[in-house]
């Protein structure tokens, strides 16, 4: 009995000593894959990365490299801020169901229950058809971009009313299609503010930032900001010179908060330990949606549910200005990491960061080529009438001007600020154009191209008349 026992001790000892270098070979091999992952950054003449990996509620690998501040010189560290783009959408759908959890709205709610000075587009918009995608409203950077918006120009928050206000008419019946929208996101924001009569980055720092201990989290509300600690953010031109990149945008709720990639582990830690919210409340913000017709979709309350190598995934990718974000979190695994970066013109490590930290669960699905011929695309019939489609075109929603006219062998859609843009002819009325998107004409009882509407991505049916 005596001997059983220290062969017991002497097993126990051994694991003890074991399960911790175990560990630690595993760090190092962990570091070892990022660090060649992301060997482009590793330099003190270039912007910058950070990336922070959790397993069980805890950070058990971080680093950054390159630069935060081109101009000073200055390092990147994990705990430095950037704008998280995008993945700041989880933060307002989580704020909506624990809102919606403690009585003070419902999902289902009319949006003009709250925001009353928005139009009757002639169908009930809920938060729940904002939160999904799925309202019909126009695309504020889509939209703004037919008028004289160019990437690096300001947008403000009350700029996704003010473009509500004077929208037409919806893009499509609520709940019945998916389109990606940032205005809906605004619109969010907007709704809290009313609800809890507190404007909207106090309420979340008060109820969400610091209850998670997330102290290197902000809302940027003002343009040109301050911000502690932030990075940044670059592009590299053509002739390969970096370059700042201005955020000049004030939107929140679709975006606008910086932080690090410590404080998102804080949050990504709340999806376990319900420090802030419940069970409930968690489950709320990964429910997925679904349309009037019964067909799902992958997007949940501002993060997407989806299936990667054989695991469930919450997902969100993030870009704002330079600024690059990504938040990858397995929930069956309580595992996860964050990213954050200031310059899009890196390559994108996204897939090579999931490949270093997941490679013994997420099984790499094969890629099979196709051994197919692409069909040929039927030629339309020639353009036989080009000189009937030049002349002044207005949007009266958009109070803006195009012009059509004849330049060398074709039609161009010119803008006094934006420039000329080709018009390719695609037969049956329509052109694709330069701008981005597709126009497409209608005829009055003469034959006249009298009218067009132009789809331009996320923003589609925007009307255009002949202006005399």
């Amino acid at each position: 009995m005596r001997r059983f026992s220290l062969l017991l001790l002497l097993f126990v000892v051994t694991v003890a000593h074991a399960q911790p270098d175990a560990s630690h070979s595993r760090m190092e091999a962990m570091e070892a894959e990022v660090d060649s992952v992301l060997s482009a950054w590793n330099g003190a003449d270039r912007p910058g990365i950070a990336v922070a990996y959790f397993e069980g509620g805890e950070t058990v690998f971080k680093k950054a490299y390159g630069l935060a501040n081109m101009e000073h010189g200055i390092a990147w560290r994990t705990d430095t801020v950037s704008d998280l783009g995008s993945v700041s959408k989880q933060f307002i759908g989580f704020a909506l169901a624990l809102l919606a959890e403690e009585g003070a709205l419902s999902l289902d709610d009319d949006i003009r229950t709250h925001l009353p000075d928005l139009p009757d587009l002639g169908a009930t918009i809920t938060i729940d058809d904002l939160i999904y995608h799925r309202s019909g409203l126009r695309e504020i950077y889509a939209t703004l971009g037919m008028i004289n918006w160019r990437s690096g120009d300001g947008i403000f928050q009350e700029h996704a009313q003010t473009l509500v206000q004077h929208q037409a008419e919806l893009q499509f019946e609520p709940g019945s299609r998916y389109l990606y929208n940032n205005t809906e996101y605004m619109l969010m924001a907007d709704i809290i503010e009313v609800v809890t009569g507190k404007e909207f980055h106090d309420w979340m720092r008060e109820r969400i930032f610091e209850p998670l201990g997330m102290d290197d989290t902000t809302i940027m509300v003002r343009q040109g900001q301050v911000i502690p600690g932030a990075a940044t953010s670059y592009g590299r031109d053509r002739a390969g010179h970096w370059n700042q990149i201005y955020d000049n945008s004030t939107i929140q709720g679709a975006g606008g908060i910086y932080s690090t990639v410590e404080d998102v582990g804080k949050w990504m830690r709340n999806f376990t330990t319900h420090e802030v919210g419940t069970a409930a409340t968690i489950e709320a913000l990964t429910t997925t949606g679904y349309l009037t017709d019964g067909e799902p979709i992958d997007y949940a309350r501002g993060i997407v549910v989806t299936e990667v190598g054989g695991q469930i995934v919450w997902v969100h990718n993030g870009a704002s200005a330079g600024y690059r974000a990504q938040m990858f979190y397995l929930p069956e695994h309580d595992r996860g990491y964050a990213m954050v970066m200031n310059t899009p013109s890196m390559f994108n490590p996204h897939g090579a960061l999931t490949r270093a930290f997941f490679a013994d669960v997420i099984v790499e699905e094969e890629r099979s080529g196709s051994s197919g011929t692409r069909a040929e695309q039927p030629q339309p019939a020639p353009l036989d009438d080009p000189a009937a489609f030049v002349g002044t075109w207005l949007s009266d929603e958009l109070q803006t001007f195009y012009e059509i006219r004849e330049e060398g062998d074709g039609l161009v859609l010119a803008h006094r600020w934006l420039g000329s843009n080709d018009m390719t002819w695609k037969g049956d009325d329509a052109f694709r154009v330069g701008f981005g998107g597709e126009v497409r004409f209608e005829r009055d009882a003469a034959g006249r191209p009298s009218k067009f509407t132009w789809d331009n991505g996320r923003t589609i049916g925007v009307s255009f008349r002949r202006y005399e």
